[in-house]
């Protein structure tokens, strides 16, 4: 079985990051910078958010963690996420999930401005994906999509995977993953099935795939009894299993014998994620510069000159 390793590419864009950084330092006099979010310390999101958190800090990239009381309620969570988008020392915001119940909303998303929105999620960003034809204008927008969604489409042209023509099965349909990243693979020219609890005969539709990606976040729930041999799949899940052991959606050992590849949890998905967010965080810093420091007009458009 061929482990789909991810901290191989990861380690390419980081490393293609300084001259990036150096020239927003000229145009901005300063480094790009980031504010995260996070409520829950012990979620297994927190893991990287140490790790993003390093990784900016070698690259020299200002970041800076808020961990709010959920007890403050919704209203403080909305006054926080205002108050950094009107801030111009901060050039993008990552709100790490889960959030508190109630949290997860439109208005949510829509509170943080476009131009700083480096995973993708307010209706002006996701929007500019799904009008998107071919996967081109998505590298190339002045826009920004879910950093999970895009890793996974990079860790397979990087692996030498490519969606065109394939029969893609994705486990799981939230808009931070499964349905963007359906989205990408389509624009891609893949034929995508967006597989979730009411898909009946789970195990027939993965029969009828060329490749799997699982993001439901459910412990090693992933059994080779679901798929055919030789299949190749993609672990999107970041769980904790019974011995409080980082795993992924798929059970890593059991599909040892009968898969053709798998991408592991740690050290697959998780760590281009990482490498996409602080490149988008990047990306950003440059969207400011040319604003003039702004960053996005009045009507929350960003401006691209």
């Amino acid at each position: 079985m061929k482990i789909l390793e991810g901290k191989t590419l990861s380690a390419q864009i980081l490393d293609a990051l300084p001259a990036r950084i150096a020239a927003v330092k000229t145009a901005l006099g300063r480094p790009p910078s980031l504010a995260i979010i996070n409520y829950f310390a012990d979620s297994p999101s927190a893991v990287y958010v140490k790790r993003k958190i390093a990784a900016c800090e070698k690259l020299g990239i200002t970041v800076k963690l808020f961990a709010p009381d959920q007890a403050e309620g919704y209203p403080a969570f909305k006054a926080l996420l205002a108050r950094l988008g009107a801030d111009p020392a901060y050039d993008a915001i990552m709100v790490e999930r889960p959030l508190p119940d109630g949290f997860e909303t439109l208005e949510t998303w829509d509170s943080i401005p476009a131009a700083k929105d480096v995973d993708g999620l307010s209706s002006l960003n996701m929007g500019r994906l799904f009008i998107a034809k071919k996967f081109s204008e998505v590298e190339t927008g002045g826009y920004f999509v879910p950093c999970t969604a895009l890793a996974v489409v990079r860790l397979l042209k990087f692996h030498g995977i490519n969606p065109s023509g394939l029969n893609v099965a994705v486990a799981g349909r939230s808009a931070v993953v499964g349905r963007p990243l359906a989205q990408m693979l389509t624009a891609l020219d893949a034929t995508v099935t967006v597989c979730h609890t009411r898909t009946k005969d789970l195990a027939a539709v993965f029969r009828g795939a060329d490749l799997v990606i699982t993001a439901v976040g459910k412990a090693k729930w992933l059994k080779k009894e679901l798929l055919p041999p030789g299949m190749t799949v993609i672990d999107v899940g970041t769980n904790f299993d019974e011995n409080g052991k980082m795993c992924g959606d798929a059970d890593f050992k059991d599909l040892a014998d009968g898969a053709a590849a798998v991408s592991p949890v740690p050290g697959g998905v998780g760590p281009v994620t990482l490498a996409c967010l602080i490149e988008a965080s990047v990306k950003a810093a440059e969207l400011a510069a040319k604003a003039g420091g702004a960053g996005e007009n009045k009507k929350g458009e960003i401006i691209l000159t």
